[in-house]
């Protein structure tokens, strides 16, 4: 319901990391799943959401053992690859000034980088190295950004199509699971 009660909006992360936190009570609540061992997949805006959570309200990942990040995202790099492919003129500064009017935010505030730092988890942040909607350089600062001595990045080869991306761990399964069995305790 993050749409609806954010007005539409999106903050990539800087409202929705509240489904984050939602997620993580519900899954404390269910006599189900409460004393199950806890990772986190998260997925594009999903891991920016994350992101964000943990560095606001980090006392609601003290369960977290390990992290997944599968294609994280900075909305400049987003932004200007758009405007570049459709050859807007001044496409960047006209994007931020109506996205800032709508939400209250600029672009550059739409990342992930800075709220990493409070992760404190391993984390494998995988990603489409030829990503056309994005640029390496953001997903290699995103993962430079996090803190935690435990983290790996996995490039994913061979495509330059995102959302092939988002599919690679259903043909791949034993990346995330791997990653997870070696950090569950």
């Amino acid at each position: 319901m993050s749409g609806q009660g954010n007005g539409g909006i999106s903050g990539i992360g800087l409202r929705e990391y509240r489904d984050v936190i939602g997620s993580l009570r519900y899954a404390a609540s269910r006599p189900d799943t409460q004393n199950m061992r806890k990772v986190l997949l998260s997925v594009c805006l999903g891991a920016d959401s994350t992101a964000v959570a943990w560095s606001t309200h980090p006392e609601e990942f003290s369960e977290i053992q390990a992290m997944v990040m599968l294609q994280p995202v900075s909305a400049r790099p987003v932004i200007e690859e758009f405007v570049k492919g459709i050859g807007m003129a001044d496409g960047f500064a006209k994007f931020d000034k109506a996205v800032h009017e709508r939400t209250g935010f600029h672009l550059d505030e739409q990342s992930p980088i800075e709220h990493v730092k409070a992760v404190t988890v391993p984390t494998l942040v995988a990603q489409v190295h030829d990503d056309t909607m994005t640029r390496p350089e953001d997903v290699q600062s995103i993962y430079d950004a996090l803190t935690v001595a435990d983290k790996d990045l996995h490039w994913i080869r061979g495509t330059d199509q995102r959302f092939r991306g988002y599919n690679y761990f259903g043909e791949h399964p034993d990346i995330p699971i791997d990653w997870f069995d070696k950090h569950l305790q």
